[in-house]
């Protein structure tokens, strides 16, 4: 046998050895599309820190911010389809290019859904120094206001925003809305007063509101969130038509290996039914969901038709 021949077959046999390698025989990057402290980063990292456990392997979470979670969704999109690139993305991130025109993104064919991990509920919420207590209140100040109040919230395009809107055509008031790149900055500036009022996720603002730096007048879906017993919803506000919460999921890029999909549903299921999750997340004001990659792709397709006509309805705009 030449030498030449027996160099062949040695290359052959280490890729070989390396193709063998078990799922996953390295770290797993998620990307998320907001700034570090908002909701999908408490998510990750609380759920991730769990699940990493049973595949064996850490989760290392990238925060991309920008273009309402479009940098992460193309940065997924393209990655290969080894399962070592995922995304945590809200439902609205996912959504957006159905509002962008001549987008080549398709969320439903360029993904692979892997598991939505927790909900939460909108809230609107104002700083404590406007001695506001009510929805009531607010919607009478707002009215009465010089010129429109402006509100935070994470990105221009985000479900924050459609729920605000909605709730604000509603109740007959106007507002100017201030995004941001992230949950976590929009609140900072919330709690420190910088901007008055916001409609955010649930998760970042409890401790805020814990400490009396914040007021949480209403949530946005129909029924009060288990996680904040204590806050009316805005249907009991007198808004019956508003009922939108978010939620964060857990997807791929397309092709990914079926048994790769499969055994990262399954831990990250393990992880949410684990009570230290579950205490962590009720702490955040989040809960768990969970469900099979079918469940996911099941609700994106019925819930996508829903957010565009509200989006389109309130006059969303997304570049």
């Amino acid at each position: 046998m030449t030498t030449r021949l027996l160099a062949v077959l040695a290359v052959l046999a280490v890729a070989g050895a390396v193709q063998a390698q078990p799922w996953p025989s390295k770290p797993i990057r998620i990307v998320n599309g907001n700034a570090p402290g908002g909701s999908a980063d408490v998510t990750a990292r609380v759920v991730g820190d769990v699940a990493a456990r049973g595949l064996g392997q850490s989760f290392i979470v990238e925060n991309r911010p920008g273009a309402g979670g479009g940098i992460a969704l193309d940065t997924v999109v393209r990655a290969a389809p080894d399962a070592y690139t995922l995304l945590i993305s809200a439902d609205s991130s996912l959504y957006h290019p159905l509002l962008r025109p001549g987008t080549t993104v398709n969320p439903e064919k360029q993904l692979t859904p892997v598991i939505i991990l927790t909900t939460q509920p909108l809230v609107l919420a104002v700083h404590s120094s406007l001695g506001i207590k009510t929805a009531a209140e607010f919607v009478a100040r707002a009215k009465a206001a010089p010129a429109p109040l402006p509100y935070a919230t994470p990105s221009a395009t985000g479900t924050q925003v459609v729920a605000a809107e909605a709730f604000f055509r509603a109740a007959g008031i106007k507002l100017t809305n201030i995004p941001y790149k992230g949950g976590g900055q929009a609140v900072g500036d919330l709690a420190s007063g910088q901007v008055p009022v916001g409609v955010l996720g649930s998760a970042p603002l409890v401790p805020h509101a814990a400490a009396g730096r914040v007021v949480l007048l209403a949530v946005s879906s129909k029924n009060r969130s288990g996680v904040l017993p204590n806050v009316p919803t805005m249907a009991e506000a007198g808004y019956p038509g508003i009922d939108l919460a978010q939620w964060f999921g857990i997807l791929g890029p397309a092709g990914m290996p079926r048994e790769a999909v499969a055994r990262l549903s399954a831990e990250f299921q393990k992880a949410l039914a684990d009570p230290e999750v579950k205490q962590r997340l009720a702490t955040a004001a989040l809960e768990g969901v969970g469900g099979s990659p079918e469940d996911m792709a099941r609700r994106m397709r019925e819930e996508s038709v829903v957010w565009l006509r509200i989006a389109k309805e309130v006059g969303m705009r997304v570049e």
